[in-house]
């Protein structure tokens, strides 16, 4: 029984490390990309950019006097292309702390290997 038990212990640490590696590559990886897609999309529905981009050629507010005609496309396709910018620092941002997040694992066993050598 003492035995079989220390027998396991390797197996149980593989499968340890087999499950955190699985944790946290699959679960988590589609965990964080479910919250940050709910986030890019709060972030597009607070700046509107769709709607702005379908309605481009419509006077903003109802304005429909000749300056309502001018100036509402102009505002919205500056809102538009400010909206695409922070759209694309986010999504840039997002990627970049999920690239970190994969690079996390590998580098602390790199760190601990190279503390034992």
């Amino acid at each position: 029984m003492l035995l079989e038990y220390f027998l396991n212990l390797p197996v149980k640490f593989f499968k340890g490390i087999n499950q955190f590696f699985y944790f946290w590559y699959f679960t988590s990886s589609k965990n964080f990309w479910h919250k940050e897609i709910g986030f890019l999309k709060q972030i597009e529905r607070d700046i509107g950019v769709i709607i702005n981009l379908k309605l481009i050629t419509q006077p903003i507010f109802g304005d429909y006097t000749y300056a309502g005609r001018v100036i509402g496309p102009i505002f919205r396709l500056g809102r538009v292309l400010i909206g695409f910018m922070i759209m694309l620092v986010s999504i840039f941002v997002v990627i970049l702390i999920y690239l970190i997040w994969i690079i996390l694992p590998p580098l602390a066993l790199l760190m601990v290997f190279l503390n034992l050598v």
